[in-house]
């Protein structure tokens, strides 16, 4: 075996390494591993190898191999792919191997005596192997085991880079690809839509946008901050910010001067946009003109506020009116008692609307105010979430109340040990349903009472009516037991 001087081992090192940066794609990568191989391993004989996307060992450079050689022994290899742990295997002698006779014969018939399997290590698995051949048997050095893994390691590097680069290469190919469709059919689009970079800049606008802000078709430096209210800029700009920053979504509304100088609402979503590798690039975001929904709900807004004003003092004018009326026709402190908790519960079940701008209110919230404060006291409420609608919120709060003063004045809880249940369920089929339960626990018996009175008649003919309900009272010795089963149809449910 020829002894390869130290400095030309060295010098063939560095070439090896010159080579490998220099290399504008993977054939110069084989040329340049093939001829430090042959060099500074001593021999005229070699092979590269690589994993395929199937798993496969396949060659992919050689010197002085015959393609029927090549063809029989495609596949074979002593290592998986992805394999993290992966040491060089040397063979003498490969006739005196336990290797199957196929595998032998053929290398009798290329002539082959001695190899060498080198693994080829990227990110830190195996993705292939470097092959040395000899025609007699070889005894590999420990110096020249040491050199065929220099080789290989310079070679892995290199497989990387080249990976990472055609990785990189595809990701802007596919980003500039989508870039190009994203605009093509955005240009047209009714919205308002734009896309900024890493640090908010405007990179693309369109037509819709350009035209709203009087922008060129080359968006340039324009900077969208210019056209925002002095009042929302602040708001506006520090919640773009956090979205860059967090690179979260984010809505936010403000007004912005249009290119005709009027002042338009425009509520913007925007999301994070991410490269195929999870790069962060920047924002795609919406821009929605929502003037006139924003005008329009001022309005309803201002006529809610006059309706709740207006109502507030029909009902002080009508508890000012009872009063009097009470005193003057003899009625009993209890009496008026009653009429005013009604009342009273009426109030409450028009403020949580209000806050609500009369749109619906959930029945816990409903059930949490009729119930005097005794809420998770003495009465445990459970139940899914229900909205409820404006009427029907009304009347279940004023049955909620009579059901409650009732177990006050006669029943569970006019012991300070009762205790009631009020919990609902819903049901899909075959219509769906609400059914809501009253379960009064009282610790001394209950006596039903002898006449039907006000609050009874009030629930069922009320519930019937509003909710679609059936309602069943049950006056048992620990207490009322109420049921009221509502067609969901007839409620807003969530």
């Amino acid at each position: 075996m020829a002894v390869v001087p130290q400095k030309d081992e060295t010098r063939a090192l560095l070439g090896l390494t010159d080579r490998l940066y220099r290399a504008q794609g993977l054939d110069d990568v084989y040329a340049a591993a093939l001829d430090a191989i042959a060099v500074m391993l001593d021999c005229a004989r070699a092979s590269i190898l690589l994993f395929d996307d199937q798993g496969a060992m396949g060659f992919v450079a050689w010197r002085n191999l015959s393609d029927e050689y090549r063809s029989q022994v495609s596949g074979h290899s002593p290592w998986q792919r992805g394999e993290t742990q992966a040491e060089p295997i040397f063979v003498r002698d490969v006739r005196d191997t336990g290797e199957p006779d196929w595998l032998k014969a053929a290398l009798a018939r290329e002539g082959i005596v001695a190899l060498g399997f080198v693994p080829l290590m990227a990110n830190g698995v195996v993705v292939g192997k470097f092959m040395t051949y000899f025609g007699d048997p070889h005894d590999f050095s420990a110096h020249h085991r040491e050199l065929a893994v220099a080789i290989a390691r310079q070679v892995g590097f290199s497989l990387e880079r080249h990976a990472a680069e055609k990785a990189r290469s595809e990701a802007v190919r596919d980003l500039k690809e989508s870039g190009d469709r994203f605009r093509l059919m955005s240009e047209d689009a009714p919205i308002m839509i734009w896309i900024a970079d890493s640090q908010g800049k405007c990179l693309h606008l369109n037509r819709m946008l350009r035209n709203f802000w009087g922008v060129p078709d080359e968006v340039g430096d324009f900077d969208f901050t210019s056209t925002l209210h002095d009042d929302d800029r602040a708001a506006v700009g520090a919640a773009m910010a956090a979205a860059l920053r967090d690179r979260q979504s984010v809505t936010v509304k403000g007004r912005y001067r249009r290119s005709d100088g009027a002042w338009r609402v425009l509520e913007t979503t925007a999301r994070p946009n991410f490269s195929a590798s999870g790069a962060f690039m920047g924002m795609i975001g919406v821009n929605v003109d929502i003037t006139e929904r924003e005008e329009a709900d001022a309005h309803k807004q201002l006529l809610i506020n006059e309706l709740n004003h207006r109502v507030k003092n029909t009902l002080a004018v009508v508890q000012s009116v009872a009063r009097q009326t009470f005193r003057r026709d003899g009625t009993g402190d209890l009496e008026v008692e009653a009429f005013q908790g009604r009342l009273a519960a009426l109030a409450q079940a028009h403020n949580l609307l209000a806050a609500e701008a009369w749109q619906s209110a959930s029945l816990e919230e409903v059930a949490r105010r009729s119930l005097n404060g005794d809420a998770d006291v003495r009465i445990a409420i459970r139940g899914p979430r229900v909205e409820l609608r404006p009427k029907q919120a009304v009347t279940t709060a004023m049955a909620l109340h009579e059901l409650y003063t009732n177990a006050v004045k006669h029943g569970a809880l006019r012991s300070s040990e009762g205790r009631v249940e009020l919990s609902w369920l819903t049901a899909e089929a075959p219509r769906g349903s609400l059914v809501v339960r009253w379960l009064e626990r009282s610790p001394q018996p209950i006596l039903p009472p002898v006449r039907r009175g006000f609050g009874s008649t009030m629930i069922e003919q009320a519930l019937g009516a509003d909710l679609n309900a059936e309602v069943e009272m049950d006056f048992q010795r620990s207490g009322l037991v109420c049921t009221i089963v509502a067609q969901l149809a007839d409620t807003v449910r969530q």
